[in-house]
């Protein structure tokens, strides 16, 4: 019985992280396929054209080899800006909230398996 009330405290506890998770991965509700999407934040469409093309850059940077580009109408982008722009995306999109509530997940789960091996002796 005590067990019983442990599990579906934990379980509650989970639902209730799960229900408040404000992670960037979200479910699509019309996909036939369970998809998820990652909302990106950007404060004008210049931001975005500027995340978009330091995507672009980088990968122009490193299949040149060179490190600079080719194009006349690009003479001016530093490889540090747009490396930088690059890794500050990245970092912004990391799931540190997901990562959170897995590790809390993964605890109370494994704490209740420690129960059942504990009380089934």
């Amino acid at each position: 019985m005590k067990s019983n009330k442990k599990k579906l405290k934990s379980l509650m506890d989970i639902h209730k992280l799960h229900q408040n998770l404000m992670g960037l991965l979200k479910q699509q509700a019309d996909s036939p396929r369970r998809c998820y999407q990652i909302c990106l934040e950007v404060s004008s469409n210049n931001e975005l054209l500027l995340n978009i093309a330091s995507l672009l850059e980088v990968c122009v940077f490193a299949l040149d080899g060179n490190g600079m580009l080719l194009s006349p109408n690009n003479q001016n982008i530093v490889k540090h800006d747009s490396v930088c722009r690059v890794l500050e995306l990245a970092l912004n999109i990391l799931p540190h909230s997901q990562m959170d509530f897995m590790d809390y997940v993964t605890e109370k789960l494994n704490g209740l398996d420690n129960a059942n091996t504990k009380s089934s002796k």
